[in-house]
């Protein structure tokens, strides 16, 4: 979203989400047979780019209804309830959520998909992507080796200055750990990490962006790595911290697990060429607590207000923290 902002409106833009296992549990639910999901797929994937409740989708639906009743013979009942996932299962997280867990069979697999859209759905609601968001139970993956969340995020048809009869897919990704399952040697089969990737339709997002639209400059040119000491990693509060410097255009990241070592953290800031960590921990997370500041280079550290930490990295880092009564 960062990259498709520089580009276009946030407001025009859909970020449609699924998991695998809950596909998997909504052909179950609708009765769709094995044989059959590749091709009920296939006809599915043209309604990525409408919304859920839309008009167009709605119309779309119709066409593909009689494709999969005269192609693959489906009974009225598969069509019935698939069509009952495009209209009450779709849509609004927060309403389609309640819904999905109302109407499967609580089985172990598809509870932890349910809890993982959840969690991810709560993460961008701590970075403010989440009127974005749609849930879209029937969304097949780009790739079949997303088995688990994956994404599409497309730029509405309304919003290009360009005529368009449906969306633009711009970037699609997803957790392609099934892919590395079957790529790693013994050793990691057993527990295999945790993968994820992302495309970017570049040629697609400069054609269709309008040539008023400017890259927006980059933020402050030092780097500012948000670390955690204690409270079993922080990793809201971390977050809510990196997406509060963003807002002041301030380059900031967070090493990407629930609870990192320190060991871990300044790992990370070596390999990344990081210098300067802000350190939270549970008994200064609120905005009238304090943080530390430290700078590895030049070994200086201070406490700093939470709530003049904007102030205190901003004037910092004009004089590359080489000024000593930043640090007294």
């Amino acid at each position: 979203m960062d990259v498709v902002t520089r580009f276009f409106n946030s407001e025009s833009c859909d970020i449609h989400f699924n998991h695998g296992d809950l596909l998997e549990a909504i052909w179950s639910w609708t009765g769709i047979k094995p044989e059959y999901r590749q091709k009920v797929a296939e006809l599915l994937s043209l309604l990525g780019s409408l919304r859920p409740q839309s008009s167009e989708r709605k119309s779309k639906w119709v066409v593909i209804r009689r494709q999969l009743r005269q192609e693959l013979n489906l009974a009225d009942d598969a069509l019935n309830r698939l069509q009952t996932v495009g209209l009450r299962f779709c849509g609004i997280v927060d309403q389609a959520l309640p819904r999905l867990r109302g109407a499967l069979p609580a089985d172990k697999s598809t509870r932890k998909a349910l809890d993982e859209l959840s969690e991810l759905f709560n993460y961008l609601r701590i970075w403010r992507i989440d009127r974005h968001v749609i849930l879209d139970a029937l969304l097949p993956p780009t790739e079949s080796y997303h088995r688990k969340l994956y994404f599409q995020i497309y730029l509405r048809k309304d919003n290009s200055h360009v005529t368009l009869n449906e969306g633009i897919l711009l970037a699609v990704g997803g957790r392609y750990d099934y892919l590395l399952h079957q790529l790693a040697d013994s050793e990691y089969k057993s527990n295999p990490p945790g993968a994820v990737g992302t495309s970017i339709a570049l040629e697609t997002i400069l054609l269709h962006s309008s040539a008023d639209n400017k890259i927006s400059r980059n933020g402050i040119g030092i780097n500012v790595l948000v670390c955690s000491r204690g409270g079993g990693g922080l990793l809201v509060e971390r977050m809510e911290l990196v997406a509060e410097l963003w807002e002041e255009n301030i380059n900031a990241e967070y090493v990407p697990l629930c609870d990192p070592s320190p060991t871990e953290q300044y790992d990370y800031a070596s390999e990344h060429d990081i210098k300067c960590l802000v350190i939270i921990t549970d008994s200064g997370v609120s905005q009238k607590g304090s943080v530390k500041v430290r700078h590895l280079e030049l070994k200086k550290e201070k406490e700093v207000e939470r709530e003049n930490l904007v102030k205190f990295l901003a004037e910092a880092m004009s004089t590359q923290f080489r000024n000593p009564s930043i640090w007294s």
